[in-house]
């Protein structure tokens, strides 16, 4: 597996990826629609470019025999404290438990220390499975918060891991 800086020429990948895992993912607590809403949202071409383009957006892929396997996008929050915001953290279904997810949180990790940064926040939908692999990642839970997006709701967790602790 190789893990490297994400270019331009990732975009459709990432795209496609985050549709498999959404719908992997979501279907079964959120609503097709909203779904669709935020794919369309979240996973357009100029979405993803601009953020690409930002020197404080970070995306890693994770590729094997030029394959996208899995993904992770993190921001720098400036502020009296920054720290990151890990954004995106997909993999394909069927590389689910091989330790990609750890692979990349690593990555992040390691690119944030070298930024001066120790602290790493996420928001989590309270029903995603995943609360648990971050938990295992060392993350807590900080905050419960309810965010509305258009007609919809983001029922989630925001969580909270200091590295080097």
């Amino acid at each position: 597996m190789q893990l490297q800086t994400a270019t331009l020429e990732d975009i459709s990948a990432i795209i496609a990826l985050a549709k498999t895992a959404w719908l992997d993912t979501y279907t079964s607590i959120i609503t097709l629609e909203q779904i669709e809403f935020m794919l369309h949202l979240f996973y357009s071409e100029e979405v993803i470019a601009s953020q690409m383009k930002n020197p404080l957006h970070h995306f890693i892929v994770a590729k094997e025999e030029n394959v996208l396997k899995g993904y992770c996008h993190f921001m720098e929050e400036k502020g009296e404290e920054p720290y990151c915001k890990l954004s995106k953290l997909y993999l394909l279904p069927s590389e689910k438990g091989k330790g990609l997810g750890q692979l990349l949180m690593k990555a992040m990790n390691q690119k944030s220390l070298s930024m001066g940064i120790s602290c790493i926040r996420l928001n989590v939908n309270r029903a995603n499975s995943a609360l648990y692999f971050y938990q295992k990642m060392g993350f807590a839970i900080i905050e419960t918060v309810d965010i509305p997006l258009d007609k919809f709701w983001l029922n989630d967790y925001v969580m909270e891991k200091r590295l080097g602790i």
